[in-house]
């Protein structure tokens, strides 16, 4: 909701283009960093409390931002902002990984995603005509009172759903639950050691590359949109509905394709005959490994690159705002097909600690979408449009050339150095 403001806010500031770019940079550290909190938190707690809690921080950071008089305190306000909005980031793939199973998770998780891969395109829309219709800081205004709805609804409509909590508090027997870590155990470095296992790393790297990529061209829109097609800013938030429109089709397609090769794999095993078989075995009773996830990610990723390139160079030529929009479909498409794609593999690999893992992978993603963000307009002032996103396509190929390596000797990496090849 704030990117099409960006502008006025740096006027109404009286501050540079580069250090308004802050903004939006340390609400991205901040979501690279708190989740690894807050997942450790929810798989000690629970996830109810980390909701509740997180949302009132959320709407405080909100309140912090309408305030704000100096660039710094809007900065630090962001920060606090992105502390309170990042809980649901790794929090909700663990609910997610609370109440469906495996066979069914993709398809749920392609519904979790939408929220997101959406906030960088409806945001943008509805915080456009907010910003110029009433100022930036009623964009502020309208997270605030949304936040506490959120707050509120928390509290007093959603139920806790961390399996050991509940069995525990229905004396349900515990199945598939990860044991509780002692305060010195539960130590978000460790979580982010998971790097060091090459199929992690790669699919970890491929999530970083096309997020940071994503987000790049997301702030990027409404520069293109107001300084070359000379649209006003509340018509600029409108074109981001294109992609969101892609977003959609692409993480409910992607969700329900990773489910569908799941099944298909395991038919395949058993007409093999590769599982030790016994009589009446059924395709919940077979385990596949978790590349299964990925033998599709080819097409949303190709579609990404397709997007970005083009793109590019049509902004940088200035051509036709309808070959732009085409393309912007394209890219929040293949986005959201990919994004869910590596999210069902990564909560496969580490089923017990899904939101922990999904913590992880917002740690990189934002870490380096804060990097691409904030050298971003120093490119675009050297190299031009153009060239400016054929390096972001260069760097996604780096990294799909990685993933695609995974697809064909990622369960053998995982058998030789971890983590286990088995769900």
């Amino acid at each position: 909701m704030f990117y099409p403001s960006i502008q006025t806010v740096r006027d109404d500031l009286r501050t540079t283009q580069s250090a308004v770019t802050w903004t939006i940079t340390a609400y991205l550290i901040g979501l690279a960093v708190f989740p690894l909190m807050w997942s450790n938190l929810a798989d000690r707690y629970g996830r109810k409390p980390i909701y509740m809690i997180s949302m009132l921080v959320f709407t405080c950071g909100s309140v912090g931002c309408a305030l704000s008089k100096s660039l710094v305190a809007l900065i630090i306000s962001r920060v606090i902002q992105a502390a309170g909005s990042s809980s649901v980031q790794s929090s909700g793939a663990g609910t997610i990984s609370d109440i469906y199973p495996r066979e069914q998770r993709g398809t749920a998780l392609g519904i979790y995603y939408l929220g997101p891969l959406l906030g960088p395109c409806l945001g943008p829309l509805i915080g456009g005509y907010i910003g110029q219709d009433v100022g930036w800081r009623w964009v502020f205004w309208v997270l605030a009172i949304l936040g506490g709805i959120m707050t509120i609804l928390s509290t007093f409509v959603l139920p806790e759903t961390h399996r050991r909590i509940v069995s525990k508090k229905h004396r349900i027997q515990q199945v598939n639950i990860a044991p509780l870590l002692s305060l010195k155990e539960n130590n978000p470095l460790v979580d982010l050691a998971t790097i060091r296992h090459p199929a992690v790393f790669l699919a970890l790297f491929h999530f970083a590359v096309l997020f940071g990529t994503y987000y790049v061209n997301s702030t990027g829109q409404p520069l293109a949109y107001e300084n070359i097609y000379d649209l006003s800013q509340g018509t600029a938030g409108l074109c981001f509905l294109v992609m969101g429109v892609g977003c959609i089709i692409g993480s409910l397609s992607g969700g329900r394709i990773t489910d569908i090769l799941l099944a298909r794999r395991k038919r395949i095993l058993i007409e093999n005959g590769k599982q030790n078989q016994e009589e009446g075995l059924t395709l919940a009773d077979v385990a596949v490994p978790a590349e299964a996830r990925l033998e599709a990610v080819w097409v949303g990723t190709s579609l990404f690159l397709a997007g970005i390139i083009i793109g590019g160079w049509l902004i940088d030529r200035r051509l036709a705002l309808a070959g732009v929009l085409v393309v912007q479909f394209c890219i929040g498409a293949g986005m959201a097909f990919t994004f869910q794609c590596l999210g069902s593999y990564l909560i496969d690999v580490f089923p017990t600690k899904s939101a922990r893992i999904t913590g992880v992978q917002g740690f990189w993603r934002n870490v380096l979408g804060a990097i691409l963000v904030q050298v971003f307009p120093t490119m675009l002032d050297n190299i031009g449009w153009g060239w400016s996103y054929t390096v972001m396509f260069f760097l996604t190929i780096i990294s799909f050339a990685g993933i695609m390596f995974v697809v064909y000797r990622g369960t053998a990496l995982r058998k030789r150095y971890g983590p286990s090849a088995k769900i």
